[in-house]
């Protein structure tokens, strides 16, 4: 390898580790848990309170998602794969939980007070 090789790739290196930083010191905590089934917000749910909500995917899928101590994650899902159960919590605003079979996402929104429903919006 040349010297300039070595340059470009502490350059990247370089970028890449100030990203991270940048990304962590901008990471905002989420608020509320946004739940939608087929593409349509079916339920909106603050973080701040422990639960354990159902969920009716299509298809005739179920899920359940815990809410607990700031964090969400989907507990049970009725799909084969099960990929949505084996993702980490979230906690930070636009971190999103997908279950494809059932087409259900559960996404953190950020901010302080209740989003708008269609009465208040």
């Amino acid at each position: 390898m040349k010297k300039g090789d070595w340059f470009l790739m502490g350059g990247v290196a370089l970028l890449a580790a100030a990203s991270l930083v940048f990304w962590a010191l901008t990471r905002q905590e989420g608020a509320w848990v946004r739940v939608e089934v087929n593409g349509q917000e079916t339920a909106s749910y603050p973080l701040s309170e422990d639960r354990t909500v159902e969920i009716e995917g299509a298809n005739g899928g179920r899920n359940r998602l815990e809410i607990r101590d700031g964090e969400a994650w989907m507990a049970e899902a009725s799909c084969p794969d099960q990929l949505c159960v084996h993702q980490p919590a979230i906690r930070y605003h636009g971190q999103t939980i997908v279950c494809l079979p059932h087409r259900v996402s559960v996404t953190i929104e950020g901010g302080e007070e209740a989003p708008l429903d269609g009465v208040s919006g």
